[in-house]
């Protein structure tokens, strides 16, 4: 859903009655073209004299105003027009239109240009780019379990808040598809940090972090993990008291650090160490010196399988743990 019309700005011409407020503005230094057929006034007083043409063009808000586009006073040529929006959303919304190299889906960008490029592009239906905004967040909070590592370079810069700013920039600007990786990068941050970060979320939103990180934690337990506390049933085991030890050794390790459990799809598998072990002792001349250490080839097999499957399983229920819509739902509704 695009932002209410009525909060978008009026398209209001300046008259001559307005004149002696100029006094207060100053010319944007990049974006002040002589040819330039219309002026936008941000709400902090810069001026910027650019061209009709490129915005309605690039943006459809724009576009009915090819009729208005008349003198403000003769001898300037141009009309003009304040407008809400700050400064630094003006640069960086205009710097979009113009400058072909300063974004593009895959580029590194700051959360604060994202945000300003996203609220910007949805203001004024810059459709084109909006489309581009989402896309690039969507790499960086992906549906797929598998991308969520991919494009963690795009995540700058890398702080725990960047989750919530993405939850911000989601709510305001109806981009829904990217919540659940976002909450559920955000449910990883302890709680007693998390009510100290900025943005702030919002009540309802932290309670959903909250519960969704418990939600995450006996899901971990249950399935993603089920086959280490599940009853040895390999049939092809070579050594059942052995792996029964292997088990809990690693059930051990896991229940050492409580606090690293929602971490889930961030760490590790437990089977990856087990297989990385097993891929040592190939290397090494004497394999009896892990013997004592490692799970049986069966047995790794079985909980490979296990693992893998169950991780995904818990992942397509990452919308439910934050109350929000299946992914497939999410998916349609970004299309």
């Amino acid at each position: 859903m695009l932002s209410d019309p009525d909060s978008r700005p009026a398209k209001r011409q300046k008259t001559s009655g307005n004149a002696s407020s100029t006094s207060t503005h100053r010319k944007d230094a990049t974006f002040w073209f002589e040819d330039g057929s219309i002026v936008l006034i941000s709400n902090q007083g810069t001026e910027f004299r650019i061209h009709l043409g490129v915005l309605s063009f690039n943006a459809e808000f724009f576009r009915d105003m090819s009729g208005l586009a008349v003198p403000d006073e003769e001898e300037r040529g141009y009309t003009t027009i304040e407008v809400a929006d700050s400064t630094q959303d003006l640069i960086h919304f205009l710097h979009a239109l113009y400058t072909r190299s300063y974004f593009h889906a895959g580029k590194p960008t700051p959360y604060d240009t994202l945000e300003s490029l996203l609220r910007m592009s949805t203001k004024y239906l810059a459709q084109q780019l909006r489309s581009d905004v989402i896309k690039h967040l969507m790499m960086m909070y992906p549906p797929k379990m598998n991308d969520l590592h991919k494009y963690s370079h795009l995540r700058i810069p890398h702080s725990d808040s960047h989750s919530l700013q993405a939850i911000a920039m989601a709510r305001e600007n109806d981009v829904p598809t990217i919540l659940p990786t976002a909450f559920y990068f955000a449910s990883v941050i302890a709680p007693s940090r998390l009510v100290r970060l900025h943005p702030k979320p919002a009540p309802d939103d932290l309670a959903r972090i909250l519960a969704g990180r418990e939600k995450i934690t006996r899901a971990a337990y249950k399935c993603a993990w089920s086959w280490l506390f599940q009853k040895l049933t390999v049939d092809m085991c070579y050594n059942t008291h052995l792996c029964e030890e292997k088990r809990l050794s690693v059930v051990q390790e896991i229940a050492r650090r409580p606090r690293d459990v929602p971490f889930l799809f961030l760490d590790d598998m437990p089977h990856e160490s087990e297989e990385e072990r097993r891929g040592d002792s190939v290397s090494s001349d004497s394999d009896s010196e892990y013997e004592g250490e490692r799970v049986c080839g069966p047995c790794l097999d079985a909980w490979t399988s296990s693992e893998k499957k169950n991780y995904k399983k818990v992942w397509n229920s990452l919308p439910s743990f934050f109350k929000l819509p299946k992914w497939e739902v999410l998916l349609k509704d970004s299309e």
